[in-house]
């Protein structure tokens, strides 16, 4: 199946995407800190990265900047549940314009997810 990264600084939240993902056959790692989860993908190769939109230090949307600029070639899905300040449609709309290629809303159903995950690996990625 594929390898997933999920970065999102909600340990509890990369958990669930995680097992979920694992119960479909993907290998899935976490990290929950941005530059951490940049620094990784740019070293080891990922079919899917999920990144959190909103989070402390480097936000999703530099985030899935630096993925695209440092050459990562992954499947990105970005993820919001928006926050007082920052909605969720403005976080996912930036997101895609700097690269991401899908967006899910928080909270969103595991069919949902795994739907998502797989659409995105049925198109090959050059």
């Amino acid at each position: 199946m594929a390898t997933a990264l999920v970065i999102d600084d909600v340990p509890a939240f990369a958990t669930l995407v995680r097992m979920v993902l694992e119960s479909h056959g993907h290998t899935v790692t976490e990290r929950y800190d941005s530059a951490e989860g940049i620094a990784l993908a740019l070293r080891q190769p990922f079919d899917v990265v999920i990144v959190d939109m909103i989070m402390p230090g480097i936000d999703g949307i530099e985030t899935v900047k630096r993925l695209r600029a440092g050459g990562s070639r992954a499947a990105v899905i970005a993820v919001s549940g928006g926050s007082h300040d920052f909605p969720a449609s403005a976080a996912l709309t930036l997101s895609q314009m700097h690269g991401a290629d899908r967006l899910l809303f928080k909270p969103f159903a595991n069919d949902e997810l795994v739907a998502t995950v797989d659409e995105l690996l049925a198109v090959p990625r050059g």
